[in-house]
């Protein structure tokens, strides 16, 4: 064990203010292991990322982040732009409200799988997704969204009080009861099909053209608290996933998604699903689109997002069952 503090991101805002009560048994769980810590508390939307990048320009060894999906993103942000010669691993103590990310991480949660993870876990490096558009460039480790995904971002403060299955499922029937499908042009470059048949035009390149329910592309299986989009999908693969969902009326699209929470989708003739290393989503008539990111709301709108994998550039500390 390390005499070096260890350095905790805590994002006491997360699941709806449930992160400072969940970082307190955490930070008391490690003191009691003897394992002292440095804990950074966010003050505001975008801190992680600075703290991130604080902490990898100090030469900092190991991370905890405490937080969600959200928090995540941002470290990993931060980190990835930091410039720093070696970056931390990062350990990760969910609290967010989805948490699809800490299912690539481990199949356990609880105050006492930290200390397990920092003593027994492997340091594997994780694939990300880096989207630029004009303007503007993030990275998401997880998740980019289109479509009704936006919307159920806009629903789900009405639903705050349910988990995360429960609260994505009520936010997502919310918003598709008013959501218009976006015409989108998806282009997919670089990779194989995930599920289905080959398309036409060959596994390197394919066009996807139409009105789109939901097009998201990941990093990994799941998102929205467990709904398993891209059921093939590995962060450590050097390729990211596309599931679009086209357009076809309320009743079709209801009865795609108890198969989208099994994963069992693929075959559906609303489903497109090809695994890919870049990617093009643009708006056929240039207007500007929004998106998500890892469960959070884009900056800004774009007509065109520009889409590629950066592979093995998040180390990240997982179970060793992983």
């Amino acid at each position: 064990m390390s005499t070096a503090p260890l350095r905790v991101i805590v994002n006491p805002a997360a699941s709806s203010g449930r992160g400072m009560k969940a970082a307190e048994a955490l930070l008391g769980e490690l003191d009691g292991q003897g394992w002292p810590c440095d804990a950074r508390y966010t003050e505001a939307p975008g801190h992680a990322s600075r703290l991130a990048a604080q902490a990898a320009l100090e030469g900092i060894d190991r991370m905890v982040v405490v937080g969600g999906d959200g928090t995540v993103h941002e470290v990993a942000g931060g980190l990835l732009g930091s410039g720093a010669d070696r970056m931390p691993a990062v350990a990760i103590s969910p609290v967010g409200t989805g948490n699809d990310f800490y299912r690539m991480v481990s199949p356990r949660r609880g105050v006492k799988e930290l200390p397990r993870l920092l003593q027994e876990g492997a340091v594997k490096r994780f694939d990300v997704g880096r989207v630029r558009w004009e303007g503007g460039e993030r990275v998401f480790v997880n998740l980019l969204g289109v479509g009704v995904d936006v919307e159920v971002l806009r629903c789900r403060t009405l639903y705050s009080r349910l988990p995360g299955l429960p609260q994505y499922l009520a936010s997502f029937l919310h918003a598709l009861a008013r959501f218009r499908p976006q015409a989108v042009h998806i282009e997919v470059r670089a990779g194989e099909p995930a599920a289905g048949p080959e398309p036409a035009a060959g596994p390197r390149e394919q066009h996807i053209r139409g009105r789109t329910t939901l097009s998201v592309i990941t990093v990994g299986p799941s998102i929205g608290g467990g709904f398993m989009i891209n059921p093939d999908a590995h962060a450590l693969d050097g390729q990211l996933d596309l599931c679009h969902v086209a357009a076809g009326g309320l009743v079709p699209i209801l009865r795609l998604v108890p198969k989208v929470m099994r994963g069992t989708h693929a075959g559906s003739p609303l489903v497109t699903m090809r695994r890919l290393e870049r990617a093009v989503i643009r708006d056929p008539g240039g207007e500007p689109m929004w998106f998500e990111l890892d469960g959070e709301l884009a900056p800004e709108p774009a007509p065109e997002l520009r889409v590629e994998v950066i592979p093995g550039a998040f180390p990240v500390l997982v179970s060793n069952d992983r």
